[in-house]
């Protein structure tokens, strides 16, 4: 009798054991295929930290990269939004662009400057030049989400700073002279909340854009700090698990969206994945993280 019957009994394919030794590593994910996507096909992304690296590669491996904006806020992504580290201000994003999104709080006016509270460092120096800039941006955030063919969506975190008198989110911690504790305030945000997010942005995005595709993303790298007086690392673990869960939830409920796992590559398959600070992705790792990007969604001819 075979050591483990259930092999043979439930069919079990080798990609359903737990893989040992060395074979533990990216090219265990070198089997489930979608050819969703040419290097001429219109690509988007929007996210955290690591959103950059793979808005990096696509770029520079000639793919079809939407653009829509420009600055140094336009860096990590498609349009100005920066980084988006959580569902909440992913979904603040899609509202505005395609939506409605009206918050108590419209600006923070700090140390002469004028500050949009739902993205890193967006700063201005009149509330004219915020106004103006946040009608641009606006416009060419739609224009990402509707003229991409594949949305790349890369989640990071689950705590949140918000607003108690309507609920919306901060990219982060309000300044100092800006934060009132009467009104700013933490929490860490659940798996039912996250999904609740998710789904919003899908029925926005498909009355938007419906043809459009979404690969979805956790991000590897970890928190940098926690506000939940406990262990970071912990912490860490708690918020990827939680985004894990919710992502791999949506991705069920649509068969037009896709997860692709970064988080698990660096975590469990690519050896000294990490920088030295121990959360950054290497760019050796990145390459690796890419390459199954790539067997994953790219048509054959393309590659």
């Amino acid at each position: 009798m075979p050591q483990h019957p259930e092999i043979t009994i439930l069919n079990l394919d080798k990609r359903d054991l737990y893989p040992k030794g060395g074979a533990l590593c990216h090219k265990f994910f070198l089997n489930e295929q979608h050819a969703l996507m040419t290097r001429d096909t219109p690509v988007a992304s929007i996210g955290s930290c690591f959103a950059r690296e793979i808005k990096d590669y696509l770029v520079n491996r000639g793919f079809n990269y939407l653009q829509t904006a420009q600055g140094p806020n336009a860096r990590h992504g498609s349009a100005a939004w920066d980084r988006v580290y959580n569902t909440f201000c992913l979904r603040q994003e899609f509202e505005r662009a395609l939506g409605s999104f009206n918050p108590h709080e419209r600006f923070w006016e700090h140390e002469g400057q004028i500050l949009d509270p739902y993205r890193k460092q967006v700063v201005s120096d009149s509330i004219e030049e915020a106004e103006r800039e946040l009608e641009t941006h606006r416009q060419s955030a739609h224009e990402a989400f509707t003229k991409a063919e594949i949305l790349v969506i890369t989640v990071g975190l689950t705590e949140i700073w918000h607003s108690t008198a309507d609920g919306a989110v901060f990219y982060q911690v309000p300044p100092a002279g800006v934060f009132n504790p009467d009104i700013h305030a933490f929490r860490n945000s659940t798996v039912s909340e996250n999904l609740e997010n998710l789904e919003a942005i899908h029925a926005l995005m498909q009355a938007a854009n419906p043809d459009c595709k979404i690969l979805i993303t956790v991000s590897p790298v970890p928190l940098r700090a926690t506000f939940q007086r406990q262990n970071v690392v912990i912490s860490n673990t708690v918020s990827k698990a939680t985004l894990v869960a919710a992502t791999s939830e949506f991705v069920a409920n649509h068969d037009n969206t896709f997860y692709f796992p970064s988080y698990e590559l660096v975590t469990t398959c690519i050896n000294s994945a990490f920088k030295g600070d121990n959360r950054h992705v290497s760019r050796k790792a990145v390459r690796k993280i890419m390459s199954v990007f790539e067997w994953m969604f790219l048509e054959e001819s393309a590659r």
